[in-house]
């Protein structure tokens, strides 16, 4: 009943969270669509609406100077210099050829007048020029080009009369090898020409563009009764005449969201404006919305259907894992949860399988290391008493070779006594490195009685190492096998150096001698495990390297480097201890 219960509570937790993974991460991405992704898009749009009126400026600022750059070509002409200069000598024709030949140069230009002094001089579509304020303007130019207003003139073709729009540019005729002014030449060109460039804004005829002289005039558009007009009345008319920013947009609202894209001719400073609702600008935009937001509901509905399959058919083998950790945290290590399948569940058994094992493994090593440990302490406890009787019986001696006057036996009974004091403190199973120097020196002071100066002992240790634990008696047996394979067995002098330092976390302490080293069957044995009962009756290296792994870890232990004919280093390696 409860595995049913805990079935249900996960399976619907499952069905919870499929549910929170899902609508919660859709509706941030919708939110975040909406304030951020959306806006970023509008932008790109936006941008991308600029960037269209920009280009119809370049290339409306292109057309204007290369007319510009055709009416320098046309006064810096020598041959019409020349007639300027003598013009008694040349007839009206002659003046009305030359310009006929500019005229028919170029397709784009209806027509070209030139007032020199009192004669005018027009050649191309028959007009009305206006020639006192085109005067007047030429005046103001000073020489330079100027651009005038679009205008309606009235054409006479055969016997009729048209109306067409003309915008000119019109400039002083000027000798600039003489710099004297010959009068004023204007250039006229078709409203239609400019209507041209920018009729690929005019997209589905939505919208509208226009193009304004600097103070608000309407310059060309597509509804030609505007033209002359002022956009002062509109409410984006201010921000776009007033701006000294060379192109921009700005939005308002006229029943629907307008934006007015504004673009400035590097010409003459007309501007070039694209009024257009945003949501034809963002037609696409919204339409991709919608369709992101139908996806992600599509999406978030088969997402939880999934989930939900997947915790029916996942449950049960979770369920028996349970079980089994329910069973080990009892302490029965002898269960096992079944296999049933050899996808990621199977392999999670199989891993808590493994895990189980490995755990009775270390559990049964914890075990035999604490029955170790306590038969270690139970045998220390019993080796205390025979050494605490031979202490007291050695002091007693001690002080009757004193009352006798044996200064030497009296020396070598006080070292066996501090020995014997040392090894007897068993409440303590570490002791400093000053102390136990001490002692491997009580011991060699015994050792030179026996073997007088044949053994020799050097002592090099660093600076203020001296007060560092390190497990008791772990020098002198080292020092005693030295001894033993040197000068015992060998029958030869020997010198032995003991080195302590410190590197890193680390004490290292070395004893060197120049014994005839230890061959390689005796090294290989010197390790090996010895279970007799009675081992702490035996002193050597495997002791020594034992009790150091017992109290320091399995990470420290003894080194022995040894040359046959050379020598032998022990190299005692633990951690720093104080």
């Amino acid at each position: 009943m409860n595995s049913q219960r805990g079935s249900f509570t996960l399976r619907m937790k499952l069905g919870l969270m499929a549910i929170f993974l899902v609508l919660i991460p859709f509706l941030v991405i919708s939110i975040t669509y909406s304030k951020t992704v959306r806006e970023v898009i509008r932008n790109t749009y936006t941008n991308t609406a600029i960037q269209s009126v920009n280009e119809t400026s370049e290339n409306l600022s292109f057309v204007l100077n290369d007319v510009e750059e055709f009416s320098s070509v046309i006064i810096s002409n020598n041959e019409l210099l020349t007639m300027l200069r003598n013009k008694e000598q040349y007839s009206r024709d002659d003046f009305l050829n030359v310009m006929r030949t500019f005229l028919t140069s170029r397709d784009d230009i209806e027509a070209i007048d030139m007032v020199i002094g009192n004669q005018v001089y027009s050649i191309g579509a028959k007009k009305k020029a206006v020639i006192t304020t085109e005067g007047h303007i030429a005046e103001k130019g000073n020489g330079k080009p100027n651009w005038i207003q679009t205008r309606n003139y009235t054409i006479e073709i055969l016997s009729g009369e048209f109306h067409k729009y003309y915008f000119s540019l019109s400039r002083r005729i000027i000798d600039y090898n003489t710099l004297e002014d010959y009068g004023y030449m204007t250039i006229y060109l078709e409203e239609s020409n400019i209507e041209e460039i920018y009729a690929n804004l005019q997209e589905d005829n939505v919208g509208e563009t226009f193009v304004i002289a600097r103070d608000g005039t309407m310059i060309s558009h597509s509804d030609k009764k505007k033209i002359g007009s002022t956009i002062r009345h509109n409410p984006y008319a201010d921000e776009i005449i007033d701006s000294s920013l060379t192109s921009g947009y700005l939005q308002y609202k006229r029943g629907v969201d307008i934006m007015a894209i504004y673009s400035t001719l590097k010409t003459n400073d007309w501007k070039v404006v694209h009024i257009i609702p945003t949501n034809y600008l963002y037609q696409e935009l919204n339409q991709l919305q919608k369709n992101l937001l139908l996806g992600g509901l599509v999406y978030a509905i088969a997402i939880i259907m999934f989930i939900m399959f997947f915790s029916f058919r996942y449950t049960e083998p979770m369920m028996k894992m349970m079980r089994t950790m329910k069973l080990v945290e009892r302490g029965d290590f002898s269960v096992r949860t079944e296999i049933m399948s050899r996808d990621e569940v199977g392999q999670l058994g199989e891993s808590l399988n493994n895990m189980i094992e490995e755990m009775e493994f270390l559990i049964d090593r914890l075990i035999k290391e604490e029955q170790y440990k306590r038969e270690v302490e139970l045998e220390a406890l019993h080796a205390q008493i025979n050494p605490h009787f031979l202490y007291n019986t050695l002091n007693t001696i001690k002080w009757m070779a004193k009352i006798q006057g044996n200064v030497s036996v009296s020396k070598a009974i006080t070292a066996l006594v501090k020995l014997l004091r040392t090894s007897t403190n068993l409440g303590r199973d570490m002791i400093t490195l000053g102390e136990e120097i001490e002692y491997v020196k009580n011991y060699m002071l015994i050792q030179r009685l026996r073997f007088n100066d044949s053994v020799k002992i050097n002592y090099q240790l660093q600076e203020g190492i001296d007060n560092y634990l390190i497990p008791k008696l772990i020098l002198q047996p080292i020092v005693e096998n030295a001894i033993i394979y040197g000068a015992v067995e060998n029958e030869q002098d020997i010198t032995i150096t003991i080195k302590a330092e410190t590197i890193e976390s680390d004490l290292i302490i070395s004893i060197e001698d120049d014994g005839p080293g230890i061959e390689d069957d005796v090294l290989k044995q010197i390790f090996k495990t010895n279970n007799d009962r009675h081992r702490f009756s035996k002193v050597g290296l495997n002791n020594v390297n034992q009790r150091i792994k017992l109290y320091c870890g399995s990470d420290y232990h003894l080194e022995i480097k040894t040359l046959i004919g050379q020598g032998t280093t022990v190299i005692v390696r633990i951690p720093m201890l104080s």
